[in-house]
């Protein structure tokens, strides 16, 4: 309970302290304390904004953490006066560091450009990050947790192609370095087994097509989003590894009511070949399996589903509640009733701009192994 009135108190101060900075093309005067955007802000032709959250919490993990987090968004213009806004661009930015000395710096965008002819997306990040390893498998038990540090720089550049109306396909760049590795001494990394221990270089190129229907990318309602890749890690790129990998996404909004809509959520990753431990397939983590850390299960193969809805309360209060099912896995017949993961859990909304619907989230869920908060900025999907 002391853990909950903490994080609430700090979700409260940092709301008391942020400010958004929104700039509207038709009423300007609609900005309200701190830069919140009114209740009733139904401006659909809103062109850029700016929302800034100082970041503050405390977990077992990581000690006390500091940092901050942000949000740049926009529609692209129009050339003439008979075209239409694209649907909301953003690009997401967050840092934190942390009392062990955990580092995390990371940006990611989603940028449509006029008439949505193309469609880049992104990230880039750095990490140094103590995390904890327990093996490879769905059914690794905690007790063979160890400790490990290691360094990461990653880069991926999707560019996208409009060839119908919401089907976009392209080609991906994805450049990944792994190093300064340190581990617990007589662990299994150790001991020199596990592919990747000692880091290097991914370097691949991906085949990507992308359908997306849904009517706004920060925080949908209604529409569907399904996207295909395929990726080669070859040495012929400057790859310390050779592996492929398939991804699976797909993404359905349901409108029920006035602002309530139910949203599903299936993901599938499969990976062949030389597959450093570091890009394996993972269960858990904020947007697929809350309840769960990311890294606490790893394997060759992902498959998972969540269903979500979203709802109301009052003020810019919102509600959803969720649930999950999910496993990592070498083989189909790894998968089991007795390993397979679920979460389920539920969580509080605050609409920073209702025009755009653009949230603060904070949710919490239960897995097998008892639950985890996250909190953060725009929907898990």
């Amino acid at each position: 309970m002391v853990r909950v009135i903490r994080i609430l108190a700090i979700l409260l101060l940092s709301l008391c302290n942020c400010e958004l900075l929104a700039q509207s093309q038709q009423d300007a005067s609609k900005k309200k304390l701190f830069g919140f955007r009114r209740l009733d802000d139904t401006v659909t032709v809103e062109k850029q904004g700016v929302f800034i959250l100082p970041l503050l919490y405390y977990t077992p993990d990581t000690r006390w953490a500091y940092g901050g987090a942000g949000v740049y968004y926009f529609k692209t213009a129009p050339k003439f006066d008979y075209e239409k806004l694209t649907r909301v661009s953003y690009i997401q930015f967050l840092a934190d560091y942390t009392q062990n000395k955990q580092l995390d710096v990371w940006s990611l965008w989603n940028i449509f450009t006029r008439n949505e002819n193309y469609l880049f997306k992104g990230e880039l990040r750095y990490r140094k990050f103590p995390d904890r390893f327990y093996g490879i498998g769905n059914d690794t038990p905690s007790s063979n947790e160890e400790r490990y540090e290691y360094s990461l720089v990653s880069i991926k550049s999707l560019t996208l192609k409009k060839i119908l109306p919401s089907l976009f396909v392209g080609v991906d760049y994805h450049f990944e370095y792994e190093y300064g590795f340190k581990y617990t001494e007589g662990g299994l990394l150790e001991q020199g087994n596990i592919t990747g221990y000692q880091g290097g270089v991914g370097s691949a190129i991906g085949a990507v097509g992308i359908y997306d229907s849904r009517d706004n990318a920060i925080n949908s309602r209604t529409g569907k989003l399904i996207e295909l890749s395929t990726y080669v890690y070859t040495p012929a790129l400057g790859s310390t590894f050779s592996f492929f990998s398939l991804n699976g996404l797909y993404q359905h909004h349901w409108p029920i009511k006035k602002n309530q809509s139910l949203a599903l959520q299936t993901k599938l990753r499969l990976s062949y070949g030389e597959v450093p431990f570091l890009d394996l397939s993972v269960a858990g983590g904020d947007d697929m399996l809350r309840g769960y850390p990311k890294y606490r299960y790893r394997d060759n193969h992902f498959m998972g589903t969540q269903l979500e809805y979203r709802f109301p309360l009052f003020w810019r209060i919102g509600m959803v509640t969720f649930a999950g099912v999910g496993d990592v896995f070498n083989s189909l017949s790894d998968v089991s009733a007795s390993t397979l993961k679920y979460s389920v859990g539920s969580g509080l909304r605050l609409a920073v701009n209702p025009a755009e619907r653009l949230n603060i989230r904070f949710d919490y869920a239960i897995g097998r192994e008892g639950g985890y908060f996250y909190f953060s900025v725009a929907e898990s999907f």
